[in-house]
């Protein structure tokens, strides 16, 4: 008998810790052309948005949100202040209930940052985690989603160099594991490698998918199963860095030829749908 319920134990056991991994994560890739938008739904239906595209891109995500009921987003995460990345935030912050918001902190003098930083300013109850040079921080939900997001490691790049102020999200849940790159050119890549944590299983290819000296060496040691890039037809992804992507075994999708992409975590595997 006590054999039998130490069976019985073991196996209600199993079965919870089952039922803790059986839900889905998921995360969508819009098509905002060469600007960045992706929405993580976590199994217990928290969101998290990084970037929110240009500011006609943003009016856009706003209205689809409304469309699919989306009234709020649990933490926004902007990456950097190029207009395709920040453009929209304002209009997000205007018609969705954030309640918190993750940014970089760098200099920064655009129409598309003052709107931002205007729509920010207006809000009340809003918790904001300006991330200076060299820092981290790392959030766990109750469903087991971890996300990690880290600055950059040093304050000397300049206003061509913006894109290496690119904060890099990083997601786990179960087996599974995100990278979101942001725009992160080869400084910013190496810094990223030299913290030795970009192994994944989806990555959203940074830069637009535009080749840089670091690629094959950020690209390798990345070895995403599924890479999604963010690209236009005046401006298309480097045909060399898909063909790195593709001999590494990847599945590669790109915003100009494949539009909104949903990649769905089981906690053990991933897949993409169109």
């Amino acid at each position: 008998m006590k054999r039998t319920f130490a069976l019985l134990l073991v196996i209600l056991l199993l079965l919870l810790a089952a039922a803790a991994q059986a839900g889905e994560l998921r995360v969508d890739f819009y098509d905002m052309g060469k600007a960045d938008a992706m929405l993580i739904t976590t199994p217990d239906g928290v969101r998290i948005l990084i970037d929110c595209g240009t500011n006609k891109g943003g009016k856009a995500l706003a209205e689809r949100f409304g469309e699919a009921g989306i009234d709020e987003i649990d933490t926004l995460i902007i990456t950097h202040y190029d207009k395709d990345h920040v453009g929209g935030a304002d209009k997000i912050l205007e018609s969705v209930a954030v309640r918190q918001v993750i940014m970089p902190v760098y200099d920064k003098e655009s129409k598309q940052h003052t709107q931002f930083m205007e729509a920010l300013e207006a809000l009340e109850g809003i918790t904001t985690h300006p991330m200076e040079i060299q820092s981290d921080m790392t959030m766990q939900s109750p469903d087991g989603v971890e996300l990690s997001v880290t600055s950059a490691h040093r304050s000397s790049y300049g206003a061509d160099e913006e894109n290496d102020f690119s904060l890099a999200v990083r997601l786990t849940y179960g087996e599974t594991k995100f990278l979101f790159a942001g725009d992160a050119e080869t400084p910013r890549q190496l810094e990223l490698l030299e913290e030795g944590d970009v192994a994944c299983d989806v990555l959203k290819v940074p830069y637009h998918g535009r080749l840089v000296s670091a690629s094959e060496r950020f690209l390798t040691e990345a070895g995403p199963k599924i890479a999604y890039i963010t690209d236009g037809e005046e401006d298309p992804a480097s045909g060399e860095l898909i063909a790195i992507l593709e001999r590494l075994g990847a599945q590669v999708f790109t915003s100009r030829e494949d539009g909104d992409v949903t990649v769905v975590s089981d906690g053990r595997t991933v897949s993409a749908m169109k």
